[in-house]
């Protein structure tokens, strides 16, 4: 029996985000898509994996409202910047899932609440505002996963 190879982060991210053809993704070509702008559904999958039953994030939380039924009434992907900001935040997303062995509950309740290395501001505000806050984010992740007390 062979085990199956070990997913790409690219295949990975392109599943978590819901792209189409996921499966053919490499790193060049998930750097493309984000670049001419991810599907707006994109923004709905990563919420709808982190918290189904929309009781902590909502995709509203980091896209505006105004612009999202914009550019979903006009059937427009998302712009490079608010792709950028998608995927940073699938990357904070996924990896949060993981570490709390995919209990969304747990997952989103930690990226809502202040957390003292952040300055008391929440990870899920850090990692939305900048793709340096979403690294942030997943540093505090990896420490915690190394067993480092935060």
């Amino acid at each position: 029996m062979t085990e199956a190879a070990p997913q790409s982060e690219a295949v990975r991210l392109a599943q978590f985000m819901g792209l189409r053809g996921w499966q053919t993704f490499n790193d060049i070509k998930l750097v493309d898509r984000i670049a001419t702008g991810l599907p707006i559904s994109s923004a709905d999958n990563i919420v709808r994996k982190l918290d189904p039953d929309g009781n902590f994030l909502h995709v509203f939380d980091f896209i505006p409202k105004a612009t999202y039924y914009r550019r979903k009434d006009q059937k427009k992907p998302l712009t490079k910047d608010q792709s950028e900001l998608v995927f940073a935040l699938s990357k904070v997303f996924s990896e949060t899932l993981r570490h709390y062995h995919n209990d969304s509950s747990s997952a989103a309740l930690f990226l809502k609440r202040k957390h003292p290395i952040l300055d008391n501001r929440s990870p899920f505000e850090v990692a939305s505002e900048s793709t340096a806050g979403a690294d942030l984010v997943l540093k505090l992740l990896a420490r915690a996963e190394a067993g480092v007390a935060i």
